[in-house]
């Protein structure tokens, strides 16, 4: 610790020393005048007489006094100097009493972070602890129904395809009610059941599809080279992505779906959910897998959706399914919370959820069973938050009698919220107009661009509502036309599209076959530039033992 001045201090105060000097010079001016003054010396101590002169008595006087003033001087420095330093170290005692109280004060927060760190490090152990013996337990369990249900399992099946196979022959004869649907679904919910336990109780559920997809291919290349004994194959190597994916979403859409025709768009807008399913390349492997890839991210949208505060006047959760450049292609949007960023990296993780709430607790399980079963399938999957963004419309309205009006609404995003800016710099829900005609068409184009989006054929009574179809799966913004006799309104609302998307690409079988535009990461430079480090770092750690 230094003072004021930089320099270290003092170890001891400075002392003010005894005016011994002006002392000493006034005892002997005493002793001088008090022996001049003595009646009886002795005879031979003769005082001179130009020493008892005024002149000599003045000067001892003079000196006497220059003597005390220079004790005086020096003294009073000394007291302004020890002053100083008592200063200083008074200073430096409050300092340090400071940092004391700094650093204990420091010692009492670091010590609390320390103690909750630990209850952190403590709840997160024991929950992992939990988690893993659950799992654990979970899988013993598993692969003991397994191992004791297979019998089950096979009568069960068995006797649900005897039933089947009746009802079948009755309906042929006319003479059944409709039971075949009926033991289907039973039928297929029971593989369903047992393809789930099989693959939850793989060690490793990546390598366990893996190896499923390469006994597939060979058994699809059989079945392409030796095409009439394709019915003797073991089991159906490949099935139809649309066929399961309208399965999956069967299994969590909560109103009755229709039956889909073969080789045509499965379609549903129901303002709950949207579905456009287009037919792709076939795809290698277990149709049960793709379904219970898709049943999970599709309840896991299911739920965020549903969230307070993120309610669409068009359909909260989006799923499409198309083939780009030999790639089965899924994407399932929804509306709700974005993922935050620092979530992305341990998304896919073992025990890791999103779905936290007072209500629900996620299990981490759902989005690790899909992260492996892209794995196996050597897929790719990515996930994205979609924001709302800052556009500009160019608005053709043209009514019955030929006029038209052409406005440019500016939408700003405010907080989240998509608003629009009037011209005196205000900013609305929703811009409206008033017409004394009836609606004949309107034209919206995004202001830099050449698209234009037509919207025609109107009635001219009920109220209607045109979603922006130039995104079917989020529409952008929503027209409300209300005909009325002389007051025909009509609304322009932008639309808060705020949410995450998931995009899962996986190849079909052709393209595994050709071996060529296989999906690989955007990063593969940077993980073999990793495992190159990696492989080197080993070899320097082994010994370099090359000549």
């Amino acid at each position: 610790m230094t003072d004021a001045s930089g320099s270290p201090p003092r170890e001891r105060v400075r002392s003010v020393r005894f005016p011994i000097l002006s002392m000493s010079a006034a005892l002997l001016c005493l002793a001088w005048l008090a022996l001049a003054q003595a009646p009886g010396l002795p005879g031979d101590i003769q005082i001179p007489t130009t020493w008892q002169s005024k002149e000599v008595m003045a000067t001892l006087a003079v000196a006497v006094t220059l003597l005390a003033l220079f004790d005086l001087r020096r003294y009073h420095r000394q007291r302004q100097l020890q002053g100083q330093e008592i200063t200083q170290l008074q200073t430096l005692v409050g300092e340090l009493w400071e940092s004391k109280k700094q650093l204990q004060l420091k010692a009492h927060t670091y010590s609390g972070h320390a103690d909750k760190l630990k209850l952190f490090i403590s709840d997160k152990l024991l929950e992992y602890i939990e988690y893993d013996e659950k799992f654990l337990h979970f899988k013993s369990i598993a692969a003991e129904v397994r191992h004791n249900g297979v019998i089950s399992y096979d009568k069960v099946q068995s006797a649900l395809q005897q039933a089947l196979t009746k009802a079948r022959q009755a309906e042929d004869l006319a003479q059944g009610d409709g039971e075949a649907q009926t033991y289907q679904s039973a039928l297929d919910a029971m593989r369903y059941l047992w393809d789930l336990l099989d693959l939850s109780t793989a060690d490793n559920l990546a390598l366990h599809i893996g190896n499923l997809l390469c006994e597939c291919e060979e058994q699809y290349c059989q079945q392409l080279l030796e095409i009439e004994q394709a019915g003797q194959l073991p089991f159906e190597p490949v099935y139809d992505p649309q066929l399961a994916a309208w399965r999956a979403l069967a299994l969590v859409h909560q109103e009755p779906m229709p039956t889909p025709v073969a080789q045509e768009r499965y379609q549903i807008d129901d303002g709950k959910w949207y579905a456009s399913l287009a037919p792709t390349g076939m795809l290698l492997g277990n149709a049960n897998h793709f379904v219970l890839l898709l049943e999970n991210l599709l309840r896991n949208a299911q739920f965020f959706s549903a969230r307070r505060g993120y309610k669409t006047p068009s359909a909260a959760i989006a799923f499409t399914l198309a083939e780009e450049q030999g790639q089965v292609v899924l994407r399932i949007y929804n509306r709700g919370p974005h993922i935050p960023e620092d979530s992305f990296d341990k998304l896919f993780q073992l025990g890791f959820s999103t779905r936290r709430s007072l209500e629900h607790q996620g299990r981490g399980l759902g989005l690790y069973f899909v992260d492996q079963i892209v794995k196996g399938y050597e897929g790719r999957i990515r996930v994205q938050n979609v924001h709302t963004l800052q556009t500009q419309y160019a608005v053709r309205i043209a009514l019955d009698d030929d006029s038209v009006l052409t406005e440019v609404i500016s939408v700003i995003v405010e907080d989240g919220k998509p608003q629009c800016l009037t011209e005196d710099g205000n900013l609305t829900d929703e811009r409206s107009w008033s017409f004394e005609q009836p609606l004949q068409s309107i034209e919206v184009t995004i202001t830099g661009s050449g698209s234009t989006q037509p919207l025609r054929d109107f009635e001219t009574k009920g109220r209607q509502e045109r979603f922006d179809p130039a995104h079917p799966e989020r529409p952008h913004w929503r027209f409300t036309y209300k005909p009325k006799r002389h007051a025909h309104e009509l609304v322009f609302e932008p639309l808060n599209i705020n949410g995450v998307e998931f995009e899962i690409t996986l190849p079909t079988a052709q393209a595994r076959l050709e071996g060529s535009d296989l999906v690989l990461e955007d990063n593969i430079d940077a993980e073999v530039e990793r495992l190159d480090a990696r492989f080197e770092h080993a070899v320097k750690g082994n010994g370099d033992t090359r000549d």
